[in-house]
């Protein structure tokens, strides 16, 4: 085999892998996106990002939240979880402080909550049935999460995506090998006629 010849067959060897790991990456990475949306929904975790600092220096701006939706009366002082504000489209995630039992209808309770960097509690008392208690936090990611739910940026995985698929699958012509191609206009040596 010659030199270019070895040099082609390794970089097509090369390629295929390559496109052949890569869809194997992005296959598990769907995979797990889909495992983690029916864990989610099954067990009410979803994700919230800290804008403001108030829960500093614990955590602080742009971290995201993994967080539990649970019955309000099972809230313990200590915990940390967001509840939905009266009149606000926004919630707000805070330190419980008190809970206690609303005698009017025994599924809610009053919560007293406080941001860990406020001198002082919350105004108001929270008068809720549910809430989503904080799990744990990470740093730093959720400004990065916020972004990719960028209409530009759905976009742009879209057509990743899409180029990728097309680029696996497009039907190529195969190369024939030199020894099997056929002879067109040469003639089998044999005996020659005599006239």
């Amino acid at each position: 085999m010659s030199g270019s010849s070895w040099k082609g067959t390794l970089s097509r060897r090369l390629a295929r892998a390559g496109k052949e790991t890569t869809l194997t990456a992005l296959a598990l990475a769907g995979c797990l996106c889909i495992l983690a949306v029916l864990a989610g929904a099954w067990l009410n975790i979803s994700l919230i990002v800290f804008r403001t600092g108030s829960m500093s220096p614990g955590i602080e701006p742009g971290a995201i939240a993994i967080v539990q939706e649970v019955p309000a009366s099972s809230l313990e002082p200590g915990d940390v979880a967001t509840v939905q504000r009266e009149g606000s489209a926004l919630p707000v995630t805070h330190r419980v402080v008190t809970s206690v039992a609303d005698p009017a209808d025994h599924r809610k309770v009053f919560l007293t909550m406080k941001g860990d960097a406020n001198a002082s509690q919350d105004p108001v008392l929270y008068n809720v049935q549910s809430a989503k208690k904080l799990l744990f936090a990470v740093p730093g990611i959720g400004y990065w999460v916020m972004r990719l739910q960028s209409p530009w940026f759905m976009a742009l995985i879209t057509v990743t995506m899409a180029t990728l698929v097309t680029w696996t699958f497009w039907p190529r012509r195969r190369k024939s090998d030199p020894s099997t191609r056929s002879h067109a206009g040469q003639t089998r040596p044999g005996k020659a006629g005599t006239a």
